[in-house]
C-alpha cells in the first residue's frame, strides 16, 4: 500500500455506522502475499507454496 491509499481507509466505531453505509477493499494477492502468510502462520507445507511440487501430488496443483 501506498500513503495514498492509506488515506483512504478510515475506522469507524460502531455508533458512527449506519443502516445504508457500506464498505469496499480490493487487492489482488501477490506470490509475495502467500509467502509472507506462510511465514508468519508457520504453515510452510511445499503444497502450497511450490507449484512443481504440488503439480505432483495427487491433487495436482
Amino acid at each position: 500500500m501506498n500513503a495514498s491509499t492509506l488515506d483512504l481507509l478510515r475506522n469507524r466505531t460502531f455508533d458512527e455506522i449506519a443502516i445504508g453505509d457500506s464498505a469496499a477493499l480490493e487487492r489482488t494477492v501477490t506470490a509475495e502475499d502467500l509467502q509472507l502468510f506462510a511465514v508468519i502462520s508457520g504453515d510452510l507445507n511445499p503444497q502450497h507454496l511450490d507449484a512443481t511440487f504440488a503439480a505432483s501430488t495427487r491433487f495436482h496443483g
